[in-house]
């Protein structure tokens, strides 16, 4: 038997080695803390005071006002039409190219309606059409402007539509670009991109009053579901034109993206069109490097990105940081931010040494992760939302470290937002182009400035066909994600 002396030394030895890995995980914890607070500051706030700063530079290095009124003068009728672009929505592939978040947005707004005031409703003897008018409409307006002021942010500064068939319609999204790329005149690019930057910031705090609202109105149960019997052809005229509209946009995007990929494989003779493959070698002998970098970085922000959102919405919303809703307002405003102001911002942010990224891969893959941060931190904290908080805090009482709960509790519980965070940032890195298009260099061209570069010389077999092969890369990569979701949930199925 051993002495009380070894068991006590044993005892004492133990409890050391507890105290000191308690003491090293609280510095893990601490440190990811610190990076994730950082880089936010880093890579949202810094470039953005940095364009700030810059549309104010005068002449003689001073504060000055004047860049702006230069800008009214010289660039008035390209920022009507951007507000025009914002208000119509003139075009029509940025419409469509809308739709879907929205919708996705709205289902996810109709999913958290209280199902007992419907009911109600249907027990009482109310159609259809009169709970769609009167009930679910009421609820889910202040989303609905949510939707409506996004598509009018985002429009407001898109880049690629206008710069691609807008012809002579400029838009001043496309005037900022031409200022960098042709003068590099980034004082009034600056100034220019404030005006785009103001109503963007203002907006983004009207969108997180409207959301607020918007989670007020439609908290409900969510126990018990039942078909309520709420199918658009019961619920009269309101039904049949939603029913009309949904038909028109499936028939467009399926005429838009069709026309996109036969064009890749057609070849006009004197007004005969005729399959080809010729485009194919083409495609390969300019565009088989670009298109492997275009997936080498898609899929490196896709996993960096979502591990970054996931713990990043783990510490914003569990923990009681100081400052939290700062650092969550500064993780969400680059959605709402012009693409090409936040790329303007990385130049004048990164162009200077200590922290100088410039003609890196660095600072194209930064800006993409944190360009789609704020949705992808949406997604995680959705899911950690159907967490309960006393599981993390029973494996806290039974003796596991706050790293370890966040690996054997916290993840496991957000694997389908991983996968989901995982499609939307590969998609977006994909297709991506405003934010990123002035940091880009001649080394490491990506395969959509091989579709705007086709477009510009008037090749359109070819940009049709680099972008089908995006769009089938992007959709095999869904495929692969819903069949792995798919399998997890048979698995759990099968289990219970």
């Amino acid at each position: 038997m051993k002495s009380a002396g070894t068991i006590q030394k044993n005892t004492e030895k133990r409890a050391s080695h507890d105290v000191l890995f308690s003491l090293c995980e609280n510095a893990a914890d601490r440190l990811i803390l610190l990076v994730l607070l950082g880089s936010v500051l880093l890579f949202i706030l810094w470039p953005i005071a940095c364009i700030a700063l810059r549309s104010l530079r005068g002449a003689d290095g001073g504060v000055s006002f004047a860049m702006f009124g230069t800008v009214l003068r010289q660039y008035g009728e390209s920022l009507r039409n951007s507000v025009f672009v914002g208000v119509f929505t003139a075009v029509l592939s940025t419409i469509l190219s809308f739709v879907p978040l929205n919708a996705m947005f709205l289902s996810g707004i109709l999913e958290k309606l209280d199902e007992g005031s419907l009911r109600s409703a249907r027990d009482l003897g109310a159609s259809g059409g009169a709970i769609l008018r009167d009930i679910v409409l009421p609820l889910i307006r202040p989303a609905t402007l949510v939707c409506l002021l996004l598509s009018f942010v985002r429009s407001l500064a898109d880049f690629g539509t206008p710069i691609i068939i807008g012809g002579r319609f400029s838009t001043l999204a496309a005037d900022i670009y031409l200022q960098v790329v042709g003068y590099s005149d980034l004082e009034k690019s600056s100034a220019m991109n404030m005006f785009l930057l103001i109503p963007s910031i203002v907006f983004f705090f009207v969108y997180r009053a409207l959301m607020r609202r918007s989670d007020r109105l439609t908290e409900g149960s969510r126990t018990a579901q039942t078909e309520l019997g709420l199918l658009l052809p019961h619920c009269g005229a309101m039904g049949w034109g939603m029913i009309a509209l949904s038909t028109v946009f499936f028939v467009m995007i399926v005429l838009q993206y069709g026309c996109v990929f036969l064009s890749g494989f057609l070849k006009s003779t004197k007004g005969v069109c005729s399959f080809t493959l010729q485009y194919w070698d083409q495609l390969w002998r300019i565009g088989s490097s670009t298109m492997l970098r275009s997936v080498e970085y898609a899929l490196i922000v896709s996993i960096a990105g979502t591990v970054f959102a996931m713990l990043f919405a783990y510490y914003m919303d569990r923990r009681r940081i100081i400052g939290r809703s700062l650092f969550d307002c500064l993780a969400t405003l680059p959605y709402m931010l012009p693409g090409t102001c936040f790329g303007i911002g990385y130049i004048l942010a990164f162009n200077h040494a200590p922290l100088k990224l410039t003609g890196t891969a660095l600072i194209v893959l930064a800006n993409m992760l944190f360009k789609q941060l704020p949705t992808s931190t949406k997604i995680c904290t959705a899911s950690l939302a159907l967490l309960p908080e006393v599981q993390e805090r029973s494996a806290r009482d039974l003796g596991a470290g706050r790293l370890a709960v966040l690996r054997d509790v916290v993840f496991p519980a957000l694997r389908p937002a991983f996968l989901s965070c995982f499609v939307y940032n590969f998609t977006s890195s994909m297709t991506t182009a405003g934010s990123i298009i002035f940091l880009i260099d001649a080394k490491r061209q990506l395969a959509v400035f091989k579709l705007f570069d086709a477009v510009y010389q008037g090749d359109y077999a070819l940009a049709s066909l680099i972008a089908s092969v995006i769009t089938v890369i992007v959709l095999l990569v869904e495929g692969l994600a819903f069949l792995i979701t798919r399998k997890g949930e048979n698995r759990r199925v099968s289990r219970t």
